[in-house]
């Protein structure tokens, strides 16, 4: 049995995760008057915490921070990502213009079992990536919840 008394964290442990304390200290709470009442307190304390009503806000939080971003940002990320998909459009057009005749007789000289092969490796290549970029999405925006 401890003589000193228990800190706060010591208490709070006891409180909220009564079932992980080392023997010593549940002894010391049930033999000392004063560690058990600041146990009390802290039990009601959080008790009332979480009775009371979170807050509302009685405005638009999210209108105002949007109003407040400037939108040239905005309008240039927009103009870059239609670039961007404009340039791969043309690029892979110009390709099939280009060397459409030599993509067909490549394609034709591969066996179809290589063919296969390449399109299941791009696929799960593909699929793997995805679900990494949502993993990482989910977690940021659940970092940004709290």
């Amino acid at each position: 049995m401890r003589k000193e008394h228990l800190n706060d964290i010591e208490i709070q442990q006891y409180v909220f995760q009564k079932e992980d304390c080392d023997s010593g200290l549940i002894s010391h709470m049930h033999s000392c008057e004063t560690c058990r009442s600041q146990a009390e307190h802290y039990t009601f304390l959080f008790k009332e915490f979480s009775q009371q009503e979170k807050p509302v806000f009685d405005f638009d939080l999210a209108g105002i921070v949007m109003e407040q971003l400037p939108q040239s940002e905005v309008a240039r990320e927009k103009t870059a990502s239609r670039f961007l998909v404009f340039s791969v459009i043309f690029s892979v057009s110009a390709l099939l213009y280009f060397g459409g005749n030599q993509l067909l007789n490549l394609f034709t000289t591969i066996k179809p079992l290589s063919i296969g092969l390449i399109i299941i490796s791009v696929l799960g290549l593909f699929g793997f990536l995805s679900a990494d970029m949502c993993r990482q999405y989910r977690a940021r925006v659940k970092a940004l919840n709290f």
